[in-house]
């Protein structure tokens, strides 16, 4: 005779219990899930998939300070684009100072003196625009922190009236040769300025000195050299000026490109986050409606099977 296997009070309490509480748990974690919108609120509802959106998050931070790097550059090019702008603006000035002068009768000395001080206003504001900052940093001096040309502004030595002047000193370069650059991408980085010796030049070659000299040449009548060498300088360095805005333009519509990169692959991974971590709505209602529908009936079928006898409910 062979043993039938017997099931105590105790072993079926047991068993509904443990029932109840799985049944429980995941109509708790069904309406957490109702609450936030969300199929992951802790690690543990998807372990798999946990690892997954840190490992996503994480790429996502890195995307997004390229983003900020991109916008961080194109700043700095708006700020350069703005002074060479002025830059461009100012010479094409001197240029007609020059042509009045270059054209003007020995007789217009008064008027050439005015043009003289013109173009010595306009080397202040050109020198000025070279110390052009953005976030504090001067936006023509490469790497370095410092001001291109921090002598330009010496009364001494930038004066060429005054015997101490000396244009290699005044308008020396004082910036690196490094152009500053950010990085847009996973071992990509761009360059994003233009040093002022690029732009202005050095020393006796530069921008200011040809100014200076134009200045001379505007109060002593010297209407050869302003027709001649001054206004053939002037014309080379109005084109350098404008080379470099549309350099500075070439590299903010590249930064542009990076930009819409980056952006849809932050949009790309969003995507894949969103689809790792949101909760359906339509389906959590639907299985949170069958879940308590369960659980009910589930209670009350354990309600009529485990009847606590007197000796249990003394105990």
């Amino acid at each position: 005779m062979s043993d039938v296997s017997r099931v105590t009070q105790q072993s079926a309490t047991i068993l509904m219990v443990a029932d109840l509480q799985s049944g429980l748990s995941q109509l708790t974690q069904l309406q957490e899930e109702a609450a936030t919108g969300k199929q992951i609120n802790q690690p543990s509802d998807n372990p798999a998939g946990t690892s997954e959106v840190l490992s996503l998050n994480a790429q996502l931070g890195r995307f997004q300070q390229y983003t900020s790097n991109i916008s961080d550059g194109q700043s700095w090019l708006g700020t350069a684009g703005t002074a060479l702008g002025s830059v461009i603006t100012n010479l094409n000035q001197v240029q007609t100072d020059v042509l009045s002068g270059a054209n003007a009768t020995a007789a217009a000395t008064g008027s050439n003196q005015a043009l003289s001080q013109d173009v010595l206003t306009i080397k202040g504001e050109l020198l000025s625009l070279a110390s052009s900052t953005y976030n504090n940093r001067p936006i023509f001096s490469g790497t370095y922190g410092t001001s291109p040309y921090p002598q330009g502004t010496a009364s001494g030595v930038s004066d060429p009236t005054s015997s101490s002047y000396d244009a290699d000193v005044a308008y020396a370069y004082a910036g690196s040769s490094t152009a500053v650059s950010r990085v847009v991408s996973p071992g990509q980085s761009v360059n994003v300025s233009i040093t002022g010796q690029q732009v202005f030049g050095s020393g006796s070659s530069s921008v200011f000195a040809l100014l200076d000299t134009i200045s001379q040449d505007l109060a002593s009548g010297n209407t050869s050299s302003l027709s001649g060498s001054d206004l053939s300088q002037l014309k080379t360095a109005i084109n350098t000026a404008t080379q470099a805005q549309g350099t500075v333009g070439a590299l903010d519509a590249s930064l542009a490109t990076d930009a819409s990169a980056v952006s849809d692959h932050v949009a790309a991974m969003q995507d894949q986050v969103s689809t790792l971590t949101d909760a359906s709505e339509d389906q959590v209602a639907a299985q949170l409606d069958l879940e308590e529908t369960s659980y009910q009936a589930a209670l009350e079928t354990t309600a009529k099977i485990i009847q606590p006898s007197l000796v249990q409910f003394l105990s």
